[in-house]
């Protein structure tokens, strides 16, 4: 794999510390970038240029300030659609939830699994899928 940045969106610290960890095991040359909440992000996405340099967000779905639906809905408004695929990873597996988040043009939502082992192995899938096999834009 090539240098990718991602956003990583997530405002607990200890998961932001073991998914920025599992990022990097899986490709060191990952440039991964810890957002707090969706407030943050969004900030960081109204001065970022070029967006383009970004390959992919993986934000929380239950944050501070801003949730991640709450983030998707400020997105929608915008006429220039983020040009990165957007994963929601949450502990949630409400139906309306995981809905309104496709909805609002997430790109995927990924359930964070309860085991160390799986949530790894959902890290590993979603750069795998979104980095390595699916071609973006």
């Amino acid at each position: 794999m090539s240098t990718h940045r991602i956003l990583l969106i997530e405002d607990d610290a200890t998961e932001a510390r073991l998914a920025r960890h599992t990022l990097l095991k899986i490709d060191a040359s990952l440039e991964v970038i810890h957002l707090h909440d969706g407030a943050d992000f969004l900030e960081y996405y109204c001065d970022s240029h070029p967006l383009e340099a970004i390959s992919l967000a993986i934000m929380d779905l239950h944050m501070p300030q801003l949730s991640g639906l709450e983030v998707l809905e400020k997105l929608q408004r915008e006429e220039d659609h983020p040009p990165f695929p957007i994963i929601l990873f949450s502990s949630s597996q409400d139906p309306q939830e995981i809905r309104r988040a496709y909805d609002l043009g997430g790109s995927a939502f990924v359930t964070k699994p309860d085991s160390l082992s799986d949530y790894r192995e959902a890290v590993r899938n979603i750069i795998n899928f979104w980095i390595a096999t699916n071609r973006l834009r």
